[in-house]
């Protein structure tokens, strides 16, 4: 019997290069250990490899660098994932909560400050001493030092996990009304959006024939057009934080930059033709230059928008006088468009201290005030759940309101005629009236005790002080004499400054409820005429308080609107020009401004225009 005299051998032991057995092949190593790569041998990718134990060196081997070691990789990956959670959870906390040591950086946290404006202000902007002082502070400096390095792109997975859970309200195509991106989520996205947080305060767009019309994607339709969507979508991305609103990474100022192009260039293509999609997208254009820095192209818009809106608002009466149900659907639709962009070129009036641009219509038509036709408001992005919306409601009462501002704004802020003294303290006193009716007339629904579910309820309560404030500001306004049935210096100043706390309060309530980040740009105006009211008012602690909280909000909202900075630079020279000395809680929110010059967008403008209040 023949013997086989092939002698097995033994399997080479883990590690060892055993690589003698012709059938054993070599294992794949996907990264080697750092000792290897410097004298560059094949490593066996273990720790320690054989190389190390061979020549007794440590062995440092990053499992993580072999990107096919995906569980690995993964498990990896989900520890850290972790820890940045807990360390973001942390600056949530500080967010809401704090003590005497650390209020100027909480302050700082909630203004939206990002990670590097945060160490920034712990390295250049707070004393050591102080820093030596509060064991509080050093913590936080540490947690920011660790939470910088990997803020960047544990947000990005953030707003990854947000964006898969993202429904938009609104499902509309992006072909063909736009060709900037052919991404229909993003543009749904951007439609929710606009439609959630500006419309229902600046509604001069029937939304459900617009989106109707948008959907099914017919060019020549009448209640939308090309130029108005590119119009809504570059005002849309100022409120969202995806990557494509930007036309530059990074850059909040650039956001919508590339749809606002786009619509320029529609609204060169209709050659002055005037229609209803164009002229609601003038409005629109309008809005977002003259609050995003373009002056001049806001200054161009706000021209063709008064014109435009006056030819609209003709076309009116030849349609109301038909007994065709399409004329009079149209009519009615016009008529709201005529009415809503009164109501907003009103309230920037107000702001920039200027006669309105557009006169109220002819038609004093409003729709009725009922809930047969209301819809409902949601929260979007966020998955709460909707409430009524009162839209009818709103929209007459916020009417009736600019016809008081507009008034208003006639009377205090022409300079070409002014009227004498006596004229503007009876103009003062019957406004004030009209204010006072306006409130008592409002509905139940309106009321702020029964409704803070909705934020554009909010916004028409802080409008409505704005322009109390704006009736008694001492420099504005004529004195009053002393006759018994007219309201005196002392209690003028009263007037304001309860105003201006109320408009604190709302803020705060609007804050609470849904974030600074969502809040429409409009209500900056409320947040000016508080701020320069509470600012000589300091001594008192409420007065202080509100002026703290408002401030924060102010910073908030220069994040997303570059312009909106002049505001605070203006309010840092009425405090010099005053000599008031600004509370220590905000010194966080002024410490990355420039006092020489200020970058608003698209140009420089120097200090005096921004301290002019032009914000």
């Amino acid at each position: 019997m023949m013997t086989d005299s092939r002698r097995r051998l033994a399997p080479a032991p883990p590690g060892t290069p055993g690589g003698n057995d012709p059938h054993q092949r070599r294992k794949n190593v996907g990264t080697a250990c750092l000792a290897c790569k410097a004298r560059k041998l094949k490593c066996t990718g273990t720790a320690p490899c054989a190389n190390c134990v061979k020549s007794r060196l440590e062995c440092t081997l990053d499992q993580t660098a072999d990107k096919r070691r995906r569980g690995v990789l993964k498990r990896k990956i989900d520890q850290l994932e972790e820890k940045e959670d807990l360390l973001i959870r942390l600056v949530s906390v500080l967010r809401e909560s704090g003590n005497r040591r650390t209020i100027p950086l909480l302050n700082l946290i909630r203004s939206n400050a990002t990670i590097p404006e945060i160490q920034y202000y712990l390295d250049h902007q707070l004393p050591r001493p102080e820093l030596a002082r509060s064991p509080e502070l050093v913590e936080v400096c540490h947690q920011v030092q660790r939470l910088q390095h990997v803020d960047s792109r544990s947000m990005r997975r953030i707003l990854d996990d947000r964006r898969q859970s993202d429904i938009p309200l609104f499902q509309v195509p992006a072909s063909p009304w736009t060709s900037v991106v052919a991404d229909n989520d993003f543009v749904s996205h951007l439609i929710s959006l606009w439609f959630t947080w500006f419309h229902p305060f600046g509604n001069w767009i029937d939304r459900d024939r617009f989106i109707h019309d948008m959907q099914a994607g017919a060019l020549g339709s009448k209640f939308c057009s090309p130029f108005l969507v590119n119009a809504i979508l570059s005002h849309a991305c100022a409120y969202s934080d995806y990557p494509e609103a930007y036309a530059v990474p990074g850059d909040p100022s650039s956001k919508g930059v590339q749809f606002y192009d786009e619509a320029k260039r529609l609204l060169d293509k209709e050659e002055g033709r005037i229609s209803l999609p164009t002229v609601q997208g003038l409005g629109v254009l309008w809005a977002r230059a003259s609050l995003t820095g373009r002056d001049r192209q806001g200054w161009i818009y706000r021209s063709q928008l008064a014109y435009s809106a006056q030819e609209l608002s003709q076309s009116y009466s030849v349609l109301a006088s038909k007994a065709d149900e399409d004329a009079l659907h149209m009519a009615r639709v016009i008529n709201n468009t005529s009415w809503g962009l009164f109501n907003s070129a009103t309230t920037y009036a107000l702001l920039y201290e200027k006669t309105p641009m557009i006169k109220p219509p002819h038609q004093p038509s409003f729709p009725p005030m009922t809930h047969d036709s209301d819809d409902d408001w949601q929260a979007y992005p966020t998955q709460s759940e909707a409430a009524r919306s009162h839209t009818a409601c709103l929209f007459t009462a916020l009417s009736r309101l600019s016809l008081i501002t507009y008034d208003l704004a006639s009377s205090y802020f022409q300079k070409e005629t002014p009227r004498p003294r006596a004229d503007l303290e009876q103009t003062t006193l019957t406004l004030h009236n009209r204010l006072r009716e306006w409130a008592d007339r409002l509905p139940e629904c309106l009321k702020i005790v029964n409704s803070i579910d909705v934020p554009h309820i909010l916004c028409l309560h802080m409008y409505y002080h704005a322009i109390l404030i704006n009736l008694y500001t001492p420099h504005k306004t004529p004195q009053p004499t002393t006759q018994p049935q007219q309201i005196n210096p002392s209690q003028a100043q009263k007037i304001t400054l309860t105003s201006a706390r109320s408009i604190e309060q709302w803020m705060r309530i609007y804050r609470t409820s849904w974030g600074l980040d969502p809040m429409p740009i409009f209500n900056i105006q409320w947040i000016k005429a508080a701020l320069f009211t509470l600012l000589e008012g300091l001594s008192d602690p409420e007065n202080k308080e509100a002026f703290i909280s408002l401030l924060v909000a102010a910073k908030a909202f220069s994040r997303r609107f570059e312009k909106t900075r002049g505001l605070l630079l203006a309010l840092q020279d009425a405090a010099r020009r005053l000599e008031v000395v600004l509370p220590a809680e905000v010194e966080p929110l002024f410490a990355d401004l420039d006092c020489r010059t200020l970058r608003l967008g698209v140009g420089v403008r120097d200090e005096s225009d921004a301290a002019s209040g032009d914000v």
